[in-house]
């Protein structure tokens, strides 16, 4: 059996917009998780402050907590893809 709904998070809700809290470019992923992915699977980065869409669904990979999202990253693209919610030592990616 897969992850239950039970460990998603809840911090978000759909069409809400949210930024990038750290002082980092953040990588946008074609897929949530980051542990062994091709390069390939960077779509681009966010600039810090910058903001996001939140697309609704949300995924547990890697221990992490994976929001699907609308941004444009630093090199002016638009892109649909997931970010985590915060870094594997605590530290929180996305807020308000």
């Amino acid at each position: 059996m897969g992850e239950g709904l039970a460990n998603l998070s809840t911090r978000f809700a759909p069409q809400q917009t949210v930024r990038n809290l750290t002082n980092s470019r953040v990588n946008v992923r074609a897929t949530p998780g980051y542990l062994s992915k091709p390069a390939g699977d960077v779509l681009g980065m966010v600039a810090p402050g910058a903001t996001l869409l939140i697309l609704g669904e949300n995924q547990l990979a890697d221990n992490l907590t994976w929001w699907r999202v609308r941004a444009t990253l630093t090199d002016g693209r638009v892109v649909e893809g997931w970010v985590a919610e915060a870094t594997a030592s605590g530290v929180q990616i996305l807020g308000e």
